[in-house]
């Protein structure tokens, strides 16, 4: 390669190589800013992610998180199977009531004879009478499945049962 050519070139066209080396280092000083600028958002990204880091690595964050999320998705997995169990035993406690007062007998004074229905969310329980009179007390208990009974059930104890069904105004 002949330096002499690249030379002369320089020498009679020196206002354009310096124009030209101007011109490129005006381009590298706003390339070099705008890596500056990138690279303060991206540590200023960078920080706020590793916050929480404790002087440690990005792996190890990633690594404790995962460790999280497996235990986290354990305890869901446990919290259901305890939310399935509850779920079948609320299905099986008292959930409707139907209470009615009545007066058993003409020459007691007050409503103080009573029958309750106490049913579960299949319509399984009990429905329980006391009968007040002036000299004896009696109770009975019937039970009840699917909403029928096997026992005779008078007016009062089908009402105290259609109050806890729904059927009837309470």
């Amino acid at each position: 390669m002949d330096f002499t050519i690249i030379s002369t070139f320089i020498n009679n066209n020196l206002e354009i190589v310096l124009l030209a080396i101007a011109a490129s280092f005006m381009i590298m000083v706003v390339f070099f800013i705008i890596m500056l600028v990138s690279n303060r958002k991206l540590k200023k990204r960078y920080n706020l992610l590793m916050k929480d880091a404790d002087k440690g690595s990005l792996e190890d964050m990633i690594k404790g998180y995962q460790k999280k999320i497996d235990e986290t998705y354990v305890d869901a997995k446990v919290a259901l199977e305890d939310l399935k169990l509850l779920s079948n035993q609320v299905n099986h406690c008292i959930q409707k009531v139907g209470v009615v007062r009545f007066k058993a007998f003409e020459d007691i004074g007050s409503d103080l004879s009573y029958s309750v229905a106490l049913l579960d969310n299949k319509n399984d329980g009990v429905v329980i009478t006391s009968i007040f009179g002036r000299n004896i007390s009696t109770s009975y208990a019937k039970p009840i499945s699917k909403g029928t009974s096997k026992y005779a059930l008078s007016d009062e104890e089908i009402y105290a049962m259609n109050k806890a069904l729904g059927l009837e105004k309470k």
